[in-house]
């Protein structure tokens, strides 16, 4: 028995990326060759059969979530396996069967309950097997945990299986043509269990196809090619886990398009629809603060005011939606921000590069510039800083574990520090940035989606996406949306400072003005 239980976290980054998702996984697996396997009997649902299970359902309740999660990953190994397959070396797909996905199932509910990630036992061929008896050989188990898209969902399961040498050859031993799957979403990450075999009477085949998988891959297989990891295809994540940019969350669960474009894993079924492209996802204040230019996901950009018309994104392809839209210094210009950290500038916003050709293990979710405009950070929902031009890194909070994932982020009047805010109100402050106090700890009506500071740099403002505001340091309190009834959540807030106030922007481009003039919304 192979276990392994542990964090991977990656560095503070400053110029490059880790490549390692930012989660918790658990697994624990039984490297079992074919072989007959003699253990105690685990019948939850009786003696097994041969007989085979057809593909799930796609509702977006629990069990028909399990049910996807579940399909999903054995489409990723048949993924891998496909790749593998040859004349030479056959290496059959995965067939689900209904009585070993009960058996997983049941087991999967047990590790749940108990927290603890384990081996379900295996029951072998039997003492007197028949032809049709199908045997229980290995099994994988394992839990996804809470995590940061991309990778917190299937694909990052089955990413962490293939990683680990002992799994990987259970999901790959071409001997195995059985396979049930057990899936419980609970506490928003997924309990897995995968459980591994063939029919008796096809022993002799099954004994043949792993030799000859032994003499060309040995045993056991080797980890590349890997066709079917982070990254590839449409996830399926359980309810509560995070996921996408903007930090939202499956409140239902099911399956989720990434946010930019991946090949897809054959088999899968269709994605369910994403965010619309057309939501706006923030703000950013014009010269003299006389205006002011709302920024949508597929990067169409519209002024108001005396905003200029500088471009936009708007009918170009993108790697990833636009996360946010930041005004340089000045307010004659902007940069838009994708999840992937690509950097677009417009006016007399400067490119000092980007992240848009690293492997995240988190979105980008916000920039800010320097003072003189000549450089800039990027922070990603981990926590992660990305230093260009003139930025100079101060710290982050990449590798560290995190309450919340950090939704946004803002410079000190001096341009030598910097707040990062957490969805759940936390505040880190680097470099000369002073702590003036958070909304951690405290129960919030909504989570928080952005910050800013106020005129003087001695105090900022958070914004929650019920619009309401939390004032801290010398920042004054002009009002908030807090009490309405709003049509769409606020995506994020932009600061007046020459009257030290601030507007905030819906997901359908509404704007709210505290102490500040409207310009109007779209």
């Amino acid at each position: 028995m192979q276990r392994i239980d542990g964090t991977t976290r990656p560095g503070d980054r400053s110029r490059s990326a880790a490549s390692t998702p930012t989660w918790r996984r658990a697994l624990t697996g039984a490297c079992t060759a074919v072989v007959l396997v003699s253990a105690a009997a685990f019948s939850p649902v009786g003696p097994l059969s041969s007989g085979r299970a057809a593909a799930a359902p796609s509702a977006n309740d629990v069990g028909s979530v399990q049910a996807l999660y579940g399909g999903d990953l054995v489409a990723r190994m048949n993924a891998e396996r496909a790749v593998r397959n040859s004349p030479g070396q056959p290496v059959p797909p995965l067939v689900m069967d209904a009585g070993l996905n009960a058996a997983a199932e049941a087991w999967s509910n047990y590790i749940a309950s108990t927290g603890v990630v384990q081996d379900a036992p295996l029951s072998g061929c039997g003492p007197s097997p028949s032809p049709s008896q199908l045997c229980m050989l290995a099994s994988n188990a394992g839990s996804s945990g809470n995590g940061f898209w991309p990778g917190d969902g299937s694909d990052g399961m089955e990413s962490a299986y293939m990683a680990s040498a002992g799994h990987r050859q259970n999901m790959l031993n071409a001997g195995y043509d059985t396979v049930g799957i057990g899936v419980t979403c609970s506490g928003g990450q997924a309990w897995t269990v995968e459980l591994f075999g063939f029919v008796y009477g096809t022993l002799g085949s099954a004994l043949g196809r792993q030799a000859a998988q032994n003499s060309v891959e040995g045993n056991p297989v080797s980890a590349g090619p890997e066709v079917a990891g982070t990254g590839t295809g449409s996830p399926v994540y359980c309810p509560g886990q995070v996921m996408g940019p903007n930090d939202a969350i499956t409140a239902t669960g099911g399956r989720y398009p990434y946010p930019y474009p991946v090949p897809s894993v054959p088999n899968e079924l269709p994605s369910v629809p994403g965010p619309s492209v057309d939501s706006f996802v923030g703000m950013a204040a014009s010269a003299r603060d006389a205006g002011y230019w709302l920024a949508t996901a597929a990067g169409s950009v519209s002024p108001h005011g005396n905003a200029g018309a500088y471009g936009s994104m708007a009918g170009k392809s993108l790697a990833a939606p636009i996360t946010h839209i930041v005004a340089t210094p000045d307010g004659k210009g902007y940069w838009l921000v994708g999840a992937d950290g690509g950097i677009f500038g417009f006016g007399d916003a400067g490119f000092y590069g980007s992240t848009g050709n690293l492997p995240l293990n988190a979105p980008v979710v916000d920039m800010a510039p320097t003072p003189d405009g000549r450089g800039y950070w990027l922070v990603a929902s981990d926590g992660g800083i990305f230093a260009f031009g003139d930025a100079v890194f101060s710290g982050s909070e990449g590798g560290r574990a995190l309450n919340a994932p950090v939704v946004g982020m803002a410079v000190d009047a001096a341009g030598s520090g910097y707040w990062l805010v957490a969805r759940d109100g936390g505040i880190f402050a680097f470099g000369s940035a002073a702590f003036r106090g958070s909304a951690g700890g405290q129960p919030l009506n909504a989570p928080v989606v952005g910050m800013d500071r106020d005129a003087t740099g001695s105090g900022y403002w958070l914004v929650g996406a019920d619009g309401g505001i939390f004032a801290f340091g010398d920042a004054p309190f002009r009002g908030s949306a807090g009490a309405l009834h709003l049509t769409a959540p606020v995506v994020g807030m932009e600061v007046d400072r020459a009257n030290n106030a601030y507007w905030m922007v819906g997901a359908d481009g509404g704007v709210f003005a505290y102490g500040t003039p409207f310009f109007g919304a779209h």
